[in-house]
């Protein structure tokens, strides 16, 4: 089975949970207020991460695009 995303989406997820406990440590609050904040953050910026690198590797030929997957 060839799955080309594999590799970006689990880059996505580890970006996601790197930032997320980054900030975390960085604020040095651990309210509950501020974890629920900063995940709805963390899974934000995680998404934009995945489609700008998605962009980027269609763009660079390095993923096949949408239009080429679908044949």
């Amino acid at each position: 089975m060839n799955r080309p995303l594999f590799p970006l989406k689990a880059g996505a997820i580890a970006f996601t949970l790197l930032w997320t406990a980054w900030m975390m440590w960085w604020s040095g609050s651990f309210s509950s207020a501020n974890v629920v904040i900063l995940a709805f953050c963390g899974a934000a910026v995680g998404y934009l991460w995945y489609r700008a690198m998605r962009w980027q590797f269609e763009r660079m030929g390095m993923l096949p695009r949408p239009e080429d997957r679908a044949k």
